[in-house]
């Protein structure tokens, strides 16, 4: 294994570990077993590499998310499949939102936004997906950006507050992913109960 994917490897667990905001560039070099300098040599930031630890992400669940709406299935199976995908991953990465938000709202960061692949790679299938069974009357007539909307929020919320959750319902952290993971099925139901006609 080189360094780069060894810092990489690092990063990547104290990132899951710690969260973003907690990281720390020693700690990575520590677990990386190389010195500070030398992470430095690879990586300019803290930023620089939780960009290029998000990007070896994106780039395997970008393609799978956009390959759901591209299936021959109908367009609630694929509300399904991308719930289950999209709160899998998150449940693995938690770090990512806030990674996403907090990078999203910085000044200078729109070369970020474009390399996120929802509009032109994630939008046009979902709609067009949507409005194939509309016409067949396969799901109910509703305004379909703003159901995305709900869906990917409902999906989100709960990571972007989970420190609040925790706190306020008295859970371990492996009590959280347990209920993220069930909340898979309680979401599933949702889709079905607004798209069915």
């Amino acid at each position: 294994m080189s360094t780069e994917e060894k810092i990489l490897e690092a990063a990547e667990a104290i990132f899951i570990k710690d969260g973003y905001d907690g990281a720390r560039m020693q700690d990575i070099a520590d677990r990386a077993e190389i010195n500070k300098a030398m992470l430095h040599y690879y990586f300019r930031s803290k930023d620089q590499l939780f960009e290029r630890v998000f990007n070896e992400k994106a780039k395997f669940f970008f393609p799978e998310i956009a390959g759901v709406f591209s299936k021959d299935n109908t367009f609630i199976e694929k509300m399904e499949e991308f719930v289950e995908l999209y709160i899998h991953f998150i449940n693995q990465y938690p770090f990512i939102p806030f990674f996403i938000i907090r990078t999203i709202n910085t000044s200078g960061k729109e070369s970020f936004i474009e390399k996120l692949p929802f509009k032109d790679s994630l939008a046009p299938p979902i709609f067009n997906s949507y409005f194939q069974d509309s016409q067949k009357g396969l799901v109910a007539e509703i305004n379909p950006l703003q159901f995305v909307l709900s869906v990917i929020g409902m999906c989100i919320f709960p990571f972007l507050g989970r420190p609040i959750l925790q706190h306020a319902f008295d859970l371990k952290p492996e009590q959280f992913t347990e209920l993220m993971e069930l909340r898979i099925n309680e979401l599933k139901i949702y889709i079905r109960k607004i798209l069915t006609p």
